[in-house]
């Protein structure tokens, strides 16, 4: 303990303050969450949720979240699935 200060975990609601600023706050989950609809189906609908999140305020740390807890599903930051794969297996060289 630093000052007789607790150092314990952040309270939640800090971790996740961030998602209510965020461009999809407004939009159905659906266009972040698409179902697979084929292959192709399935790109065209994650290429317009990432147009979506590239003029998001919270973008980086969208990003930074889905990479850190290695969400599986969805497009995050502008990166779906196997964007995500990619990074992270890059990462661990």
């Amino acid at each position: 303990m630093h000052d007789g200060e607790w150092q314990g975990p952040r309270p939640l609601v800090e971790e996740w303050e961030w998602q209510h600023r965020g461009s999809c706050r407004r939009l159905p989950p659906e266009v972040f969450f698409p179902e697979d609809s084929g292959r192709t189906g399935l790109r065209a609908r994650e290429e317009r949720a990432k147009q979506i999140c590239l003029d998001c305020p919270v973008l980086d740390r969208c990003r930074e979240h889905a990479l850190s807890v290695r969400e599986t599903y969805g497009v995050w930051g502008a990166m779906s699935a196997r964007d995500r794969a990619k990074a992270l297996a890059a990462r661990a060289g």
